[in-house]
């Protein structure tokens, strides 16, 4: 593993780990996928508002995105702290791209319906859910301990930004040619991250590191090492209070720009952006916000910041203050993963990070799972806005609640 150099005080600047030529072109190569992974995601779910005009449809194509995280994950990060993590990588990548193709395929002879879609975006998170532990757990074997936490935040940038231009260009290239497009240009870009990951040389040191314990006893050890650590309860406690409320806004975002804002496919994909350019905007700040209000209350602030946005959004229900209340969410929502994650990065040994990291996992796509389907069918059975108010509501005793509920202090990650 790469070492912080010695002596060392000042905290990296934000974009101090693009200096490193392995960082950045896997960066490169996973933006570039995300903006594919957006054009897809963005493309179905306004597919399924297309084959079907009740929210629940719209909130089960979220959880089956996301619900593999929960099932699979930690078994994932069993797999990725046994096996070798680069190669471990790659196959998940060729998984993903086959399932994007298989959309492709469906889409261009007009063979999709509200549940093959529903099957194959369950299949594309299976492969997200596989890969997640192992991408995870090599950030810290490519980058310096001292530039973990800007790592993390411009990961998270990444995929932001990519959230920001993948829909614009989706909706774009949905109203011109149609869904099967932005399928197939998603399966093509999986083929830079297996390059990018190919050209990767990982420290030997680093795979040396990683204990070849039998999948039983790796399963007891990994929960045996979350079950006594207070740490890694508090971070995960705190997640919890913010991303079962917090996910409504993104759930129902399909329906809200479709039905209740009139949106047309090229004004939703912008509505869809604004989320991403304030998580960009809050992963480039964050060192900045960390730094003056430290962890803990930058957390808090982000949640209660967050619920603001949501009732305001609801009240008013126009698009262009939605879209500024969404860009505050993406900022608030940003700053709560990157430093949650860079949290639990910091506690876990790297014999365990993989396991680690995936039951943060478990913990925040389980999260997202109960919160869209909650709020998909508070939607159903009394409308959108009441279900936007209802999680505002409820955001803010638990924003109370996580403010009781310290983070861990920062450290190097142990080895």
């Amino acid at each position: 593993m790469t070492e912080a150099p010695s002596g060392a005080k000042r905290p990296a600047s934000a974009f101090a780990p693009l200096a490193n030529p392995a960082f950045l072109g896997l960066w490169i190569a996973n933006l570039l996928s995300n903006v594919g992974g957006w054009m897809q995601t963005t493309g179905a779910a306004w597919e399924m508002t297309s084959l079907t005009r009740e929210p629940i449809f719209v909130a089960l194509l979220s959880a089956a995105g996301t619900l593999p995280m929960f099932l699979f994950c930690f078994f994932a990060g069993i797999l990725a702290d046994r096996f070798e993590r680069r190669r471990y990588i790659m196959i998940c990548q060729w998984w993903m791209m086959g399932v994007a193709a298989v959309l492709a395929v469906l889409a261009f002879l007009g063979q999709l319906s509200a549940w093959n879609l529903l099957v194959l975006s369950f299949l594309m998170g299976l492969g997200n859910a596989m890969n997640a532990p192992a991408w995870q757990a090599v950030v810290p074997e490519i980058v310096a301990q001292s530039e973990l936490r800007p790592a993390i935040a411009l990961n998270s940038a990444g995929f932001n930004l990519a959230r920001t231009i993948g829909p614009v260009i989706g909706q774009i290239l949905l109203g011109l040619v149609g869904v099967f497009l932005l399928f197939f240009i998603n399966s093509v870009t999986y083929i830079g991250v297996i390059f990018a990951m190919q050209a990767w040389k990982r420290p030997p040191e680093a795979h040396a590191e990683q204990r070849r314990e039998g999948f039983v006893e790796a399963a007891r050890a990994g929960l045996a090492y979350v079950r006594d650590s207070g740490e890694l309860k508090a971070v995960f406690a705190r997640g919890l209070c913010y991303f079962v409320p917090g996910i409504a806004l993104s759930t129902l975002l399909p329906a809200i720009g479709r039905f209740s804002l009139g949106l047309d496919e090229f004004s939703f994909g912008l509505l869809y952006a604004a989320f991403g350019v304030g998580a960009v905007t809050g992963a480039l700040s964050m060192p900045t916000v960390n730094r003056v209000l430290g962890t803990d209350r930058a957390n808090i602030w982000a949640m209660a910041l967050h619920a603001a946005a949501m009732t305001v959004a609801a009240l008013v229900m126009q698009p262009a203050v939605f879209a500024v209340c969404l860009a505050l969410t993406g900022a608030c929502w940003m700053t709560v993963i990157a430093n949650n994650s860079t949290a639990v990065q910091m506690i876990l040994p790297n014999f365990m990070r993989a396991r680690g990291m995936a039951v943060n996992q478990v913990v925040f796509f389980g999260a997202i799972v109960a919160g869209s389907l909650l709020w998909g069918k508070i939607a159903d059975l009394w409308g959108v806005r009441t279900a936007l108010i209802v999680s505002a509501v409820s955001l803010a005793p638990l924003t109370l609640l996580a403010a009781s509920i310290r983070l861990p202090r920062a450290s190097s990650p142990r080895l």
